[in-house]
């Protein structure tokens, strides 16, 4: 019922493979789908992920749907943009609402998140961590929607 539920879609399309087994959930990397535009009409939240997601595999794509997002926690529009410009990548604005993002091409050897107090930036730049070492600013603030993500995160096998 959520928007958030769309993330296993938007993965398959990039890539990541969910499977859903008992106690847990198991992502498998595969090949990645046409893409050319993804809409977040219906799952602005997401946006943020996608794009750290993309910028990270290489995927130029294009994102419509993201005119909430500058009226949330804080302008997410943005402070993606700053992020991303930490590790190279890029979420250009161009005509009708149309972004497109760029992805990096080079990785630090570490990122410095900062989470403008938003819940979501501080989860969005987590795919990250499995290119560089990631710094979260400001990591408490995951409790508003999801106080164990840390101690979710550190049971990843990467």
């Amino acid at each position: 019922m959520q928007g958030d539920s769309k993330i296993v879609e938007i993965m398959d399309r990039l890539g990541v493979k969910s499977e859903f087994k008992v106690g847990g959930l198991q992502l498998t990397k595969q090949e990645v789908k046409g893409l050319e535009t993804f809409d977040f009409s219906d799952c602005p939240d997401l946006a943020q992920t996608v794009a750290v997601t993309c910028a990270i595999i290489g995927q130029k794509v294009a994102f419509t749907g993201l005119e909430s997002l500058r009226i949330k926690e804080t302008d997410r529009i943005f402070a993606l943009q700053q992020e991303l410009a930490k590790f190279g990548a890029k979420l250009e604005e161009g005509s009708d609402e149309v972004f497109t993002l760029i992805p990096s091409v080079s990785m630090p050897n570490e990122v410095r998140i900062h989470t403008y107090d938003d819940h979501r930036m501080a989860m969005a730049f987590m795919p990250l961590m499995t290119k560089t070492r990631v710094i979260i600013e400001d990591p408490e603030v995951v409790n508003k929607s999801y106080p164990s993500f840390w101690k979710h995160l550190e049971l990843l096998k990467i």
